[in-house]
């Protein structure tokens, strides 16, 4: 898998937040606040802040395992769509996206593997 260099990583990088930022609107109803993209060999890191989802965090308290159901529900379906729209707006085959979230501190950390 060739990466792009210079300008055409800049694009890259631009088209990469752009779909980002769609998904996470579809699943959760907003975008990011922050979104920071690094490509390194056939790693595509996303280092973000996230809103928190308002429903979630009332779950927290008294229905903690429900709102870990949920969380892990849409991190799994993030992934797919992701993936789904990566692989069929570009030429990049991802292997893998592996992702993370600190509700805490809202950043959270997507990796995409490509091939």
């Amino acid at each position: 898998m060739m990466i792009a260099k210079g300008n055409e990583m800049t694009e890259l990088k631009k088209l990469l937040s752009r779909f980002y930022n769609e998904v996470n609107k579809e699943i959760y109803g907003f975008g990011v606040n922050q979104l920071k993209i690094s490509i390194e060999d056939n790693i595509i890191h996303f280092l973000v802040k996230h809103q928190r989802i308002v429903a979630l965090k009332a779950l927290e308290l008294r229905h903690a395992s429900t709102k870990l159901a949920v969380d892990h529900a849409l991190h799994s379906e993030f992934k797919l769509r992701f993936l789904e729209k990566v692989e069929a707006e570009t030429d990049l085959k991802v292997v893998s996206i592996l992702r993370d979230y600190d509700p805490s501190t809202e950043w959270a950390s997507t990796l995409a593997i490509l091939e």
